[in-house]
């Protein structure tokens, strides 16, 4: 299994613990952009550290391309993508995932044919899609899912509804969720020891 360069990385049950740990002392914190309140900094980190347990990232050239997408005139959902694209910066500033360096590009949704032609043009590896777009997920996931671009976001809600990977809170403890079928669709590989640290979820009879 890839895991990320830049320092040692803990072990994932390890890494887990002291993101919990972390959560309480975050979890009041003026962040803009919560997943299910889980702060920004962490939700970034924890994505960061996914990324890793797909196996296809040592396919891709460098850099790996990792994009946020909010809706476009959307205040609240733009102030979040500026708010999570920071944060991912940072989480990603001098990290590794197969050898490949990081970079984060935002895009403003408008409609699914525009989102293709941004992320095709980026050559975007990763999409989290940011709170707001809630009712586009099974269109942005029939993007990803053409694109084979592994999508990832912050509530249940979004997951259910066609995306792959989510990243929430339950209680003080931050949590993986995955839906597993929208992740193979998606053409991911993943390793085993993502999915003994996740919960999955089961989709909704609609999506796509």
């Amino acid at each position: 299994m890839s895991l990320l360069s830049h320092g040692t990385l803990s072990s994932p049950v390890r890494w887990l613990r002291s993101s919990a740990l972390l959560l309480v002392f975050l979890v009041g914190a003026p962040v803009a952009a919560r997943g299910a309140d889980l702060p920004a900094t962490l939700r970034a980190s924890m994505l960061v550290r996914v990324l890793a347990y797909d196996r296809r990232m040592g396919q891709h050239p460098p850099p790996l391309i990792l994009a946020v997408a909010h809706r476009q005139g959307d205040a609240a959902s733009e102030s979040q993508g500026r708010e999570f694209s920071s944060a991912l910066e940072v989480a990603a500033k001098g990290r590794f995932v197969s050898g490949r360096p990081l970079r984060v590009v935002r895009i403003g949704f408008s409609d699914s044919h525009q989102l293709q032609t941004a992320l095709s043009e980026q050559r975007a590896v990763a999409l989290y899609v940011c709170e707001g777009l809630e009712d586009e997920s099974q269109h942005i996931a029939q993007v990803t899912r053409r694109l084979s671009i592994l999508s990832i976001a912050g509530t249940e809600q979004q997951i259910t509804h066609g995306l792959a990977i989510g990243l929430e809170r339950q209680g003080n403890s931050p949590v993986i969720l995955i839906h597993l079928s929208a992740a193979r669709a998606e053409g991911a590989d993943l390793d085993a020891g993502l999915l003994s640290l996740s919960r999955l979820v089961e989709p909704r009879p609609e999506e796509p």
